[in-house]
């Protein structure tokens, strides 16, 4: 990304660019905005990793998805009910197996 050093970015403004590259299914570049947000020393937030876990699910990499979900865990973000709704949509639409179920039935115990 092209830094302007006039210009702050912060959670708020990397959750937007996060969630404009879901509604256009960039992964990539999704991924390429949270590292750099990192870099930044900005703190992810809970829409952050929805957003992440989501641009996986809407392109069927549940693995990516999984994984963005044990980042968010091991941050200490509190999953929600969207967190939950977007893993098991993604179990759903990409015909995954029983243990990805059972493991985001597990997540109840977290979210309640």
């Amino acid at each position: 990304m092209k830094r302007d050093s006039n210009l702050k970015l912060d959670e708020i403004s990397f959750n937007t660019l996060i969630k404009g590259c879901c509604k256009s299914k960039q992964l990539y570049q999704a991924i390429g905005f949270y590292e750099e947000m990192k870099k930044m020393g900005v703190r992810p937030n809970r829409i952050t990793f929805n957003s992440l876990i989501d641009t996986c699910v809407k392109t069927n990499k549940m693995i990516e998805a999984w994984k963005f979900y044990e980042e968010m865990t091991t941050s200490e973000i509190k999953p929600d009910n969207f967190t939950y709704s977007i893993l098991i949509n993604g179990i759903k639409s990409n015909h995954h197996n029983k243990d990805e179920l059972n493991k985001a039935l597990g997540m109840l115990d977290i979210i309640q």
